[in-house]
């Protein structure tokens, strides 16, 4: 297949920007909206949606669980042909594909009359469409905008999910006792909508990064063809990403499904739970702003191996902790920590396998990373069952982090420019 160096076969633009302001600050912005919009009313508001379908359907929650279940499933599988498909067609096509597909697919919902009927959209139009406005074609288009500071704009672009984390639950809650849950539904997918505009104007890669965010000469990463899937998966450095970023997130959604539980089994508030949520989503967002500066002034794998370190003992406090006090500052360090995941993640790739391999890359690393992210809930509430305590959980997930902090030596120079070959 003939490609276009940098571009991934969009219609490219200039660089610049009016009165001097950097035009990529601008798609960061739109970025920061599609993350919040795209992760908001589907991932973040479903534990909303799963009472009022429970109510209308009748349903049981262990069904109304699957469609959360298949937008999380097929969000880490569809990632690889996604990340693929924005190499051969326009990045505004794909992320306009998104916006009109997760719209559709809430009007959808909006008419259902059974359950059956929710979960089909949600497992497909809309568990699909969501990806095309997801991480890995946000990443691409910062990316393309970005050298010198990548680390500082991806961070900057997905705080939009922290964001959506705090604003969706309590707005779905509101809507839904104002104008009922199928009604807001068709109000989500209006706002879906008004990501058209600026995606048709801002969506589109540069001919060329700016020359003010370029790196040094000897710090870029050699220019040449994409690399093939093969050479790819034979790479050290495909599976070290693979598995420490997937580590990261496998131990964060355990403990996401987990926590409030263990706070009231530590004798607390389940208002106590949540708040010790609050606090890892709060410091996540200082994370992801303090990681990426730290990226793009120290190295990424210096970030990487600080947020591994900050996580896993965050969860070694909460083990151990038998005060309040010392369950909140283990969720702040572990919430720091967890910042560093996708600035680090969205950078170390780029600067690993380059611009023109970055979609596949990108794509497949996620993809990858699905058997962690699926398994670590599920072996989280097992242990939890078996051993009627959470401190068990706690310290199998530092361990797994703590591996993953011992793969980032086991290959020298593995995140270094033009480490991506199986000659490394």
């Amino acid at each position: 297949m003939t490609r276009r160096p940098s571009s991934y076969g969009t219609t490219s633009q200039s660089a610049g920007g009016a009165a001097g302001i950097y035009r990529g600050w601008a798609v960061v912005a739109l970025c920061f909206a599609m993350l919040m919009l795209g992760a908001g009313p589907v991932y973040y508001a479903y534990g909303n949606y799963a009472l009022a379908f429970a109510q209308s359907f009748n349903a049981d929650r262990a069904t109304i669980n699957i469609g959360y279940t298949m937008v999380l499933l097929l969000g880490n599988l569809g990632s690889a042909p996604v990340g693929m498909m924005a190499e051969r067609w326009p990045i505004r096509g794909v992320a306009l594909l998104g916006v009109l597909g997760t719209a559709a697919g809430f009007a959808l919902v909006s008419t259902a009359s059974s359950i059956l009927q929710v979960l089909l959209v949600f497992s497909t139009l809309i568990a699909l469409a969501d990806i095309c406005i997801g991480t890995v074609v946000t990443n691409i288009l910062v990316s393309h905008w970005f050298e010198r500071r990548r680390g500082l704009a991806i961070g900057l672009s997905v705080i939009g999910t922290a964001v959506a984390a705090v604003i969706f639950p309590p707005l779905t809650d509101i809507l839904f006792s104002r104008f009922g849950w199928r009604a807001t539904f068709l109000i989500y997918a209006v706002l879906m909508l008004v990501l058209i505009p600026p995606i048709w104007f801002l969506a589109r890669l540069p001919d060329n990064i700016a020359e003010h965010e370029r790196l040094p000469l000897a710090l870029r990463r050699p220019g040449g063809p994409p690399i093939s899937l093969s050479e790819m998966f034979r790479s050290p450095a495909f599976w070290i990403v693979t598995l420490t970023i997937g580590a990261m997130i496998g131990a964060n959604t355990g403990t996401m499904v987990s926590i409030v539980a263990f706070a009231v089994s530590r004798g607390f508030s389940s208002l106590e739970g949540s708040a010790l949520l609050s606090v890892i989503g709060a410091t996540s967002v200082a994370g992801k702003l303090v990681f990426g500066i730290a990226a793009d002034r120290l190295s990424p794998v210096i970030a990487l191996r600080i947020g591994l370190a900050l996580m896993a003992s965050g969860l070694i406090v909460l083990a151990t902790g038998l005060l309040y006090p010392m369950l909140f500052g283990g969720a702040m360090l572990f919430g720091f920590g967890l910042g560093a995941m996708l600035p680090v993640w969205g950078g170390i790739v780029a600067k690993i396998f380059g611009l023109g391999s970055y979609g596949r890359a990108l794509g497949w690393t996620r993809a990858a990373m699905a058997p962690i992210s699926m398994v670590c809930p599920i072996f989280a509430g097992l242990i939890s069952d078996a051993t009627g305590d959470y401190a068990p959980v706690w310290m199998m997930f530092a361990a797994l982090l703590a591996l993953s902090f011992a793969l980032t030596f086991a290959a020298p120079g593995w995140w270094r420019p033009g480490h991506a070959s199986t000659e490394t």
